[in-house]
């Protein structure tokens, strides 16, 4: 089995788990009416959020790609949190500083398994790195050398 596959496949079995549930809800309410739209959000993007973060902490990706997995998975763990407080009615003044908790360890995850390397970092930026005029002056030079 791939690697891409099996967050892939979480996604999908979560959001059929989370369509099942919901219609189970709608055709048998004495034995499934706790369970609503939010209810279902809550698996699918919670499992969405935590295949996406496992999917960028597990492969190797460029810096790019696994801070974007990063902060997508991280709204997506979000979003399943405010449908949780819309599921079971959590108290206002514990919302935000939740939040901003999950959002400040998307941010310390994002800087410890991509190296804190910036996004745009280029060959320049490397020590040793010599642009084309640099390069040329060392070949003219070599090649005055080999012809003396």
């Amino acid at each position: 089995m791939s690697k891409k596959m099996l967050p892939r496949l979480i996604v999908g079995l979560s959001f059929l788990a989370a369509a099942v549930l919901y219609l189970l809800s709608e055709l048998l309410p004495d034995q499934f009416g706790g369970f609503n739209l939010a209810w279902a959000g809550v698996i699918f993007a919670g499992a969405s959020g935590l295949a996406l973060l496992l999917s960028a902490l597990l492969t190797k990706n460029s810096t790019t790609l696994k801070k974007g997995q990063i902060f997508l998975s991280g709204a997506l763990l979000i979003v399943a949190f405010l449908c949780l407080v819309s599921a079971i009615a959590l108290p206002q003044n514990l919302v935000l500083p939740i939040i901003l908790v999950i959002a400040a360890a998307v941010l310390v995850l994002s800087i410890l398994f991509t190296g804190g390397k910036k996004w745009d970092e280029a060959d320049n930026h490397k020590a040793g790195y010599k642009n084309y005029y640099e390069r040329k002056a060392e070949e003219e030079k070599k090649n005055s050398q080999n012809d003396e």
